[in-house]
């Protein structure tokens, strides 16, 4: 992983897009929650915790370890093996010899051997040639131990992507209660105008009841973000590995929402090829296919070996061997030559299916390459896009509500009606909505994007 990349966490460094020239009233809808108790938690510590206590992660460092395992073993290959063997024997019933006419001992059956046979010995081998078997086993191992650190590496981004995302569905769902609180709190202030005019009989009944739907309308609209923001801080602890009743929220301030500039689209392309870890696990399983063929194509290869063994040998008709008489020791050394002649076509069998298997994989890895690229455009117009509305969507926040108070001096000047009222108070909800939808689209498709060029996390 190359170093000098930004951080992930660096979604809160950059120009600003949504920061101090913002009109206040829109940086009010993003304010943090500081009535809600418990442990509170910051974007950066979410992502920290979850580098070190996410399930995903911890799995992903023991498939690592692993693979180190494995490239060890495949190492041994390199070395003699030595083995201390030791057998015992007892018969249960000896063999026999047929003693012909002419034997002097005349004819008939006669038993060998001994009740109790011992051996025990040290056996030595060591391979000298395999086809190059073993070498590009341990090749194999080594690919084997890089794709353990890239899958460690893409759990991480993966993880980090996903918790930055958590977080903004919790401030997004905090907006909402404040978007949808007031927008219940302006409705309920112009029913209690209607029955004020209604008594002075300046307004209709109609008005009253029409005022108090719109009230009861909005109220389970209150509910529900608050029920959103609730499962946002659930779904954060769960991904977290926390119990879902410790009292864990997010805290943050209006500057979490900053975007950065963005690089060049084809400074991202680059960037993503160089980095991104998926793309080096698919051409580590290309690699990986690669050295299969390889070693399954030395099957058709000679062997040659060297092997060796010092033995202790003994039997006895009763007992353990007593006397130098009853047991000798024995010695051997080797060199042993194996050369596959015919096998019905099985290594040939396989090499194909490796062969193919190889191919499989070096068309994946082009595929992998183009949907990166794919995959950084798609974030990058999500980015821009919301950007585009971020600024187009900023000022009309307050101005909404410019007009929305006018209208409430008209209508008490009984220069308006309830419906251009009602109106009015309609456009306050739906530009505080979608300016919260557009910073809320801008922080996700910037944690796209860097998930999608492979932003190396600390």
């Amino acid at each position: 992983m190359k170093k000098g990349l930004v951080l992930l966490l660096s979604l809160f460094l950059g120009q600003v897009a949504f920061g101090a020239n913002v009109d206040q009233s829109a940086r009010e809808l993003f304010a943090d929650r500081a009535e809600i108790g418990g442990e509170r938690i910051t974007i950066k510590q979410a992502v920290s915790r979850a580098l070190s206590d996410n399930f995903q992660v911890v799995n992903a460092q023991k498939t690592k370890e692993i693979y180190e395992s494995q490239l060890t073993a495949a190492r041994s290959n390199y070395y003699p093996s030595l083995s201390l063997d030791a057998t015992y024997t007892r018969a249960l019933k000896k063999s026999k010899i047929v003693l012909g006419s002419g034997s002097p001992m005349g004819s008939g059956m006669m038993e060998i051997g001994q009740n109790n046979t011992y051996k025990a010995g040290l056996n030595a081998s060591y391979v000298l040639w395999s086809g190059g078997q073993v070498r590009n086993s341990v090749r194999l191992a080594k690919v084997g131990r890089e794709t353990g650190v890239y899958n460690l590496w893409n759990v991480q981004q993966s993880v980090a992507r996903d918790v930055v995302k958590f977080c903004y569905d919790v401030i997004y769902a905090s907006a909402l209660i404040r978007v949808q609180e007031e927008y219940l709190s302006i409705a309920k202030q112009h029913l209690a105008e209607a029955r004020a005019k209604y008594k002075q009989g300046l307004a209709s009944n109609l008005d009253v009841l029409n005022q108090k739907v719109k009230v009861e309308n909005i109220e389970p609209l209150v509910l529900q973000a608050k029920k959103n923001f609730e499962l946002g801080n659930l779904y954060l602890r769960q991904i977290l590995n926390r119990d879902p009743e410790d009292k864990l929220y997010l805290t943050w301030t209006p500057e979490d929402m900053l975007l950065p500039k963005t690089e060049p689209l084809e400074e991202l392309y680059k960037r993503a090829i160089e980095n991104r870890p998926e793309l080096k696990l698919a051409k580590l399983a290309a690699d990986a296919a690669y050295y299969q063929v390889k070693i399954v194509r030395s099957g058709h290869m000679p062997t040659l070996a060297l092997f060796g063994d010092y033995t202790y040998n003994a039997a006895t008709e009763n007992g353990l061997p007593q006397h130098h008489t009853d047991y000798y020791w024995s010695s051997n050394a080797g060199v042993q030559f194996s050369l596959p002649l015919f096998e019905g076509g099985k290594v040939s069998s396989q090499v194909t299916q490796k062969e193919l298997e190889y191919e499989q994989q070096m068309t994946n890895y082009q595929n992998a390459l183009k949907n990166a690229r794919i995959q950084v455009k798609d974030a990058w117009l999500n980015l821009e896009e919301a950007r585009t509305r971020i600024e187009a969507t900023k000022g009309v926040v307050d101005q909404a509500r410019k007009n929305l108070t006018a209208q409430m001096k008209r209508y008490r000047a009984g220069l308006a009606s309830q419906l251009e009222l009602n109106d009015a108070t309609a456009n306050v909800n739906q530009s505080d909505l979608q300016y919260v939808q557009a910073v809320y689209d801008g922080a996700t498709a910037l944690a796209d994007l860097k998930f999608a060029v492979g932003t190396e996390v600390n």
